[in-house]
């Protein structure tokens, strides 16, 4: 009796259990993570999430280490003399991994996936994990986002990834140009352009291989051979003069936790006044431009910042928010200007000129300023050979508008550390000026951290302590 009694039992619990199951099957998927979704909706995704990466609180840490925008408040005052900690990157991270590199990858391994659209995807893969590797130096690259199957990725050395990413970009070129069916769709400016697409390809392969020209050479003896690529691959790069073929952002709309300008959302609606351009070295770099007898400069010192009341013997000390200004609430961002093509083609040029004065380096020099005349309404003059004395004085003219024309990026703190913050403007006086750390007991700093999120999750993460790996180590690219 007491066994047919067990065998009821247990027989009524397993039905209940089956119908249990079948009451509640499907309520164990979150709805609000799909397992799969459209390439291009997926593309899209990718490209949001690199805008918040690049225009982002990355571009204003690298702003105010390369003295193009001043920390004023709370902890940016501290990022204004260098000072971060691996909790102030804890963001950037993922985003750069979990949400740029892993939709990517999505896009690319997608089966139904066109070969324009995965051409595309393999662009800015490039174009992100070198400003990744930039920024940071040794990262995950070769071992990331494999998923559960390795959740401690192992950090590739600076010059392997730089490596890999010029392969990732030869493969967008290879599938972009490819006789290739199907169109994406594209939340930057380029529309789904397959031509203006390798041209950024290209572009960006001359900005990482100028990183690995220094990383291979010295400060003052860039790698030859690699100088030579850069050349060649800034010819095909972006350099229409009149901004056509640039890498924007959009802000169609303005709308606040929508489209809207990420500066004009930080420094007018989020943190009022933790930024801004007091005392920067930009700033009165620009001021000072039109003593070379050759710049005028007032239009591109208005676009970007606040020259309300300026004049002569008053410095602009505020980004510029308003309409029309660069960092309106519906103002595009950069992500690639023709004219940092040009000023890598004109570094390239000279630095493979050595002692003597090189016309070509001069030529992309003075099609540089055509740009900002044509795109920021500056009216400044060309240069002639006469202006300068040697190739070095061009050389230090092309470094001062190269700073120039990154303002604001990323890549502004990538240059400068690359030059070793060798900046300089003359004043009325004819005194030369050369930027100067803001921190004299440090110096300059030379790399970002990893956020505390990747030391605590991934025990091949490099130690990071003052003597051992900090913000003022070099990394390769700028040993």
């Amino acid at each position: 009796m007491r066994n047919l009694i067990a065998i009821l039992i247990i027989s009524i619990l397993i039905v209940a259990m089956i119908g249990c199951e079948k009451f509640t099957s499907g309520y164990d998927t979150n709805p609000l993570a799909p397992q799969s979704a459209n390439a291009a909706k997926t593309f899209t995704g990718a490209q949001l999430a690199y805008v918040e990466f690049t225009e982002g609180t990355c571009s204003w840490i690298a702003a105010i280490f390369a003295d193009q925008l001043h920390g004023a408040q709370r902890q940016f005052s501290a990022y204004d003399v260098y000072n971060v900690n691996a909790e102030d990157f804890i963001n950037d991270w993922p985003l750069a991994y979990a949400d740029v590199l892993k939709n990517l990858r999505l896009v690319e391994n997608n089966p139904a996936v066109g070969q324009k659209l995965k051409g595309a995807a393999e662009v800015l893969e490039g174009l992100h994990m070198g400003n990744v590797a930039a920024m940071w130096g040794d990262v995950p690259y070769s071992e990331a986002i494999q998923g559960l199957s390795n959740t401690t990725p192992h950090f590739d050395a600076q010059q392997t990834v730089y490596t890999a990413v010029l392969a990732t970009l030869d493969q967008g070129i290879a599938d972009l140009t490819a006789t290739a069916t199907g169109t994406f769709g594209d939340a930057f400016s380029y529309n789904g352009n397959a031509t203006r697409w390798v041209k950024l390809a290209h572009s960006a392969k001359a900005r990482y291989l100028m990183h690995m020209a220094r990383g291979l050479g010295s400060v003052n003896a860039y790698d030859a051979a690699t100088l030579a690529s850069v050349i060649t691959e800034a010819n095909l790069g972006i350099v229409a003069t009149s901004g056509a073929d640039d890498l924007m952002f959009l802000h169609s709309t303005g709308a606040y936790n929508g489209d809207m300008n990420l500066w004009y959302s930080f420094g007018v609606y989020d943190r009022s006044g933790y930024m801004d351009a007091e005392g920067c070295f930009a700033v009165t770099m620009l001021k000072n431009r039109h003593w070379d007898g050759r710049s005028n400069e007032l239009a591109r010192m208005a676009f970007y910042f606040d020259t309300t009341g300026w004049s002569k013997g008053v410095v602009p000390t505020d980004l510029n928010y308003n309409p029309g200004g660069a960092y309106d609430a519906v103002s595009s961002y950069p992500g690639f200007r023709a004219s940092e093509t040009l000023m890598l083609l004109a570094e390239a040029q000279q630095r493979t000129a050595g002692a003597a004065v090189s016309a070509t380096a001069l030529a992309n020099l003075n099609l540089a300023r055509t740009y900002n005349n044509n795109v920021f309404g500056t009216t400044s003059a060309a240069f002639v050979a006469g202006d300068f004395a040697t190739g070095a004085a061009l050389l230090q003219t092309i470094l001062n508008e190269e700073y120039l024309a990154v303002m604001h990026q990323m890549e502004a703190f990538s240059l400068a550390r690359r030059v070793d913050y060798k900046f300089t403007y003359r004043d009325s006086a004819g005194n030369v000026t050369s930027m100067a750390p803001k921190n004299t007991t440090t110096g300059f700093a030379y790399r970002f951290i990893y956020g505390s999120s990747e030391h605590e999750a991934n025990p091949n993460t490099p130690n990071e302590s003052v003597g051992v790996l900090d913000q003022f180590t070099r990394t390769w690219a700028n040993h």
